[in-house]
């Protein structure tokens, strides 16, 4: 596993970083630990795909959209369904029940 961190931590971390607006390191840290392990977890999927970095994208995103639900980052949530290149409403990875949108059950 600690060859799979070394391979996406940095990665993960920019886009968190970026895409979240945390200044907080440990914060950040955190988010791109729980992502890397939710990668892990769909490692299976990730090998098999074609087009990894969109797969990690998605998974980022879906991490990023519910960790500023939890934290009633509704500013942050709307400047990034403006901005974004992929609609979150557009695929159906969900992370622990949560959908794109950060609805409850998704």
């Amino acid at each position: 596993m600690n060859n799979f961190i070394g391979s996406y931590y940095k990665q993960v971390f920019g886009s968190v970083v970026r895409l979240a607006r945390l200044t907080d390191e440990r914060e950040a840290d955190a988010l791109t630990r729980e992502i890397i392990h939710d990668l892990w977890e769909k490692r299976e999927l990730l090998e098999a795909e074609t087009g990894k970095g969109v797969f990690i994208y998605k998974i980022v995103l879906v991490h990023v959209f519910a960790h500023l639900k939890a934290r009633g980052e509704e500013e942050k949530i709307k400047f990034l369904r403006k901005i974004l290149l992929i609609d979150p409403a557009n695929y159906e990875l969900s992370v622990s029940g949560i959908s794109p949108r950060g609805e409850i059950g998704g």
